[in-house]
């Protein structure tokens, strides 16, 4: 396609997000909040099978937007896709739970010297994004949390704050041309509390600047909701100190968040180090596996994590849960007395979050996540 053939689109186009929290898209109703299982599509099968006390309201999925070429747009979302870790299929998924909600989180990375987010600003992308906005018109009204370079500010997916921004204005705004009521767009923090991995980029990373989510930020036109990971919520899991404490990161999302009156979605959340299956524990970057009860394990990282989501009802309206045995898979591998950046422990130690995989973790978790007086039921939503 060429320069003088593509659409141009400017920021006069604005996606109708919501002005005030309380008119937000797919805000659950009543107070209520609404829950997600993911990632891939063999966890989310095994959830089900496992869990069928309790019915799925939500899902989440993993796609690309990295190419010109719409043939090769979009890895699973019209055929199986694997980044070694686990089979992603959008086709499997969502035939299994046909009334959930689906979150996706839509990858930019530019860590390959390629920036994609930049490409998507400059309308190279827009026969792919044309493409993506077609499937999402046929699966309507299933209602879709689009996760537009979802951890933005993590080091590992190399985004630059300018082009990061125009990129999700441009996704953002063909969205809204294409009149899709059935789309929600999400802007999601890593709230990462160690920029020095970064080295001489930290200062983007930094939550010590008081700009930092600033410089990210679109604009409260194109963002529905506002999101971050919590895989830890204290220094219990690290074996040296980072710049600043977890929380000290979370707590400014929320609080920025609050400001521009925008509901949070925990997108991506699981006990990291901590394995449900041996009830061990470790540090997430060592893997020296220490053994725990299920019920200190509960203590230690469930319990904080459901008091922090609950304290904060009046934002926190979406948490996405990762379901999975991390160490099976290959990109989440580490193996015993390692540690990043050694190849056998390349991301760090994950352990084993699945919740089924402890009659006790189990069946605490089924009497959260069942409770209806906090979290949406399927004829509900």
């Amino acid at each position: 396609m060429t320069q003088s053939n593509k659409q141009t689109i400017t920021d006069t186009v604005k996606y109708q997000a919501s002005s005030t929290f309380e008119g937000a898209k797919f805000l659950p109703p009543n107070n209520k909040q609404l829950l997600f299982i993911g990632q891939d599509s063999d966890t989310i099968s095994e959830y089900i099978a496992g869990n069928p006390e309790d019915n799925i309201e939500a899902i989440t999925l993993y796609t690309t937007l990295k190419t010109a070429n719409p043939a090769q747009a979009l890895p699973a979302v019209y055929q199986v896709a694997n980044w070694q870790a686990g089979d992603v299929s959008f086709e499997q998924s969502l035939s299994e739970s046909p009334n959930a909600a689906l979150a996706i989180g839509l990858a930019l990375d530019r860590c390959n010297d390629v920036d994609h987010a930049q490409k998507i600003a400059d309308g190279e992308y827009d026969e792919s994004i044309t493409l993506m906005n077609q499937y999402f018109a046929s699966i309507a009204p299933r209602k879709v949390f689009l996760r537009i370079g979802y951890e933005f500010d993590g080091a590992w997916n190399c985004y630059s704050p300018e082009s990061y921004k125009k990129a999700f204005i441009r996704i953002s705004n063909k969205i809204a041309q294409a009149n899709l009521d059935n789309v929600a767009t999400v802007w999601q923090s890593a709230a990462w509390p160690d920029p020095t991995i970064a080295g001489d980029d930290a200062a983007k990373y930094d939550f010590t600047n008081p700009e930092h989510l600033n410089q990210w930020y679109p604009g409260d036109q194109y963002v529905d909701w506002v999101s971050l990971s919590v895989f830890y919520r204290d220094l219990t899991q690290w074996n040296y100190e980072p710049k600043y404490t977890p929380d000290f990161a979370q707590q400014q999302i929320l609080d920025f968040a609050k400001q521009h009156k925008k509901p949070v979605m925990i997108a991506e959340a699981a006990p990291q180090g901590y394995r449900t299956s041996a009830l061990t524990h470790s540090y997430i970057q060592l893997n020296e596996q220490t053994p725990i009860t299920a019920e200190a394990l509960w203590d230690a990282w469930y319990q904080p994590f459901f008091n922090f989501v609950k304290t904060n009802q009046d934002i926190i309206r979406a948490v996405a849960y990762i379901n999975t045995n991390w160490e099976s898979q290959p990109m989440w591998y580490c193996a015993e007395q390692s540690g990043p950046p050694a190849t056998n422990c390349a991301n760090g130690n994950w352990g084993d979050s699945r919740v089924q995989a402890n009659p006790l973790i189990k069946q605490k978790w089924l009497d959260e996540v069942n409770d209806a007086q906090r979290w949406i039921q399927t004829s509900e939503y």
